[in-house]
């Protein structure tokens, strides 16, 4: 005699067949591309497949093949030999992706307690599954905060004025504003540096050779020397305090 069953699995939670799987990867894969090209922007004046490969760690043919598709969705523009870059379209859903990603961000540290810098694997894979209006009662629950655990702005299209310490004028003191860079060794190195949102830098020197930078990290006026890979991710304003003495004249 066949029982009743008044359980049933959620729809999205169901054994998916061949096609399912292919069309829910395709769709994570298409924002995680958007996404990464968005943020690519932001780092680099023009974006191409080189970048793109190795930020989303895939080899050249594996870019080509998606650019088409992201094309196809108007989501990207490819311009050969002028780079990649976001359409309007492609631009306000890596907005939203990102807006979701930095509150999963805030939650997993603020509320669960995970490291500041081991949140941001784990926060790339739950942004894909929940909602705009999830989102929103997310932030309403946190506080509305206005930056994620690195200092990036939740609301990705506002401008805070910074810039990235590699293009930042040497004999200035500046105040760490965000870390665009969040894998978890960059993040582990810079916390290891003591170079932090919030904290003040005196940039010295920039060598002519070798894409070194000497800074001091403030108050304690202890000194950091950083590479050009390292400098770009360290996102900063001009601070009002004056110089070290030690560079006063």
């Amino acid at each position: 005699m066949k029982r009743d069953v008044g359980l049933r699995v959620p729809a999205s939670c169901r054994p998916k067949n061949a096609r399912s799987r292919e069309k829910t990867y395709l769709s994570e894969s298409i924002e995680e591309y958007v996404e990464g090209i968005y943020r690519l922007e932001k780092e680099y004046d023009a974006v191409g497949t080189g970048e793109i490969s190795r930020y989303m760690n895939v080899a050249p043919a594996s870019v080509t093949t998606m650019l088409k598709k992201l094309n196809g969705l108007k989501l990207v523009e490819h311009t050969p030999y002028h780079g990649v870059k976001c359409t309007p379209k492609g631009e306000a859903l890596a907005i939203e992706l990102l807006r979701r990603h930095r509150l999963i961000e805030r939650l997993l540290v603020d509320f669960i307690g995970l490291p500041w810098d081991g949140v941001h694997d784990l926060a790339c894979k739950l942004e894909h599954y929940i909602s705009a209006d999830v989102a929103g009662r997310m932030s309403v629950a946190l506080g509305n905060p206005r930056t994620c655990p690195h200092g990036n702005p939740i609301d990705e299209s506002e401008d805070d004025g910074s810039q990235s310490l590699w293009e930042s004028m040497m004999g200035q003191t500046y105040t760490i504003l965000k870390i665009t860079n969040e894998r978890e060794d960059y993040l582990s190195y810079l916390k290891n540096l003591g170079l932090l949102p919030g904290v003040q830098v005196y940039l010295k020197e920039c060598t002519p050779f070798g894409d070194m930078m000497s800074l001091e990290v403030l108050p304690e006026g202890r000194s950091v020397s950083i590479g050009r890979e390292v400098a770009i991710g360290v996102w900063a304003v001009p601070s009002s305090g004056a110089a070290p003495k030690s560079h006063q004249k």
